[in-house]
């Protein structure tokens, strides 16, 4: 099994649109037949006027996963964010792949 995580460091402004493009994703994954489990966890870093939100994912292999990221409404979502001219509220972005230590 992976674990796979993906954080996001936004500008505190941009919580609330955030927040409900992560409800929106964990409808996705809850509804995606080879995704194992999911979470979404937020930490408000009122120091940096920022918000973190991650997502943790469950799978039993990585082509599950790239599976889901191929699902026709997330890459028109990135085709679409490419050609906006407005500054990202995105301060950072990270990505991490976790393997289950099985028994």
């Amino acid at each position: 099994m992976i674990i796979k995580t993906v954080t996001f460091e936004v500008k505190a402004a941009a919580k609330d649109k955030f927040e409900q493009k992560f409800r929106n994703d964990a409808i996705s994954l809850k509804n995606w037949e080879t995704c194992l489990g999911n979470e979404v966890w937020i930490q408000d870093n009122s120091d940096t006027n920022s918000v973190s939100f991650t997502a943790v994912s469950r799978w039993d292999n990585q082509d599950d996963f790239k599976a889901w990221l191929k699902r026709p409404e997330h890459i028109q979502h990135h085709k679409e964010q490419h050609f906006r001219k407005e500054d990202s509220p995105i301060l950072k972005k990270s990505v991490q792949e976790y393997i289950v230590l099985e028994d």
